[in-house]
């Protein structure tokens, strides 16, 4: 991931959050689209979120697990 200031990491970690939540099931390009970021860039913050067990990926959505 790219360089980012003093708690933005976890800021944007909370966008993708509250979007996971708000909707049932996302696919990434939705979600990219929504937040306005590159699709590389939510696939980064999927993932990490996924390994952390918070977001899991069930076909093409994704869903917030907690």
């Amino acid at each position: 991931m790219a360089r980012l200031f003093s708690g933005q990491r976890k800021q944007k970690e909370r966008q993708v959050e509250v979007k996971l939540r708000s909707n049932f099931g996302l696919r990434e390009g939705e979600l990219a689209e929504e937040l306005r970021w590159d699709r590389r860039t939510t696939n980064n913050y999927l993932r990490k979120l996924q390994a952390e067990g918070k977001a899991e990926k069930e076909g093409l959505l994704w869903f917030w697990k907690r």
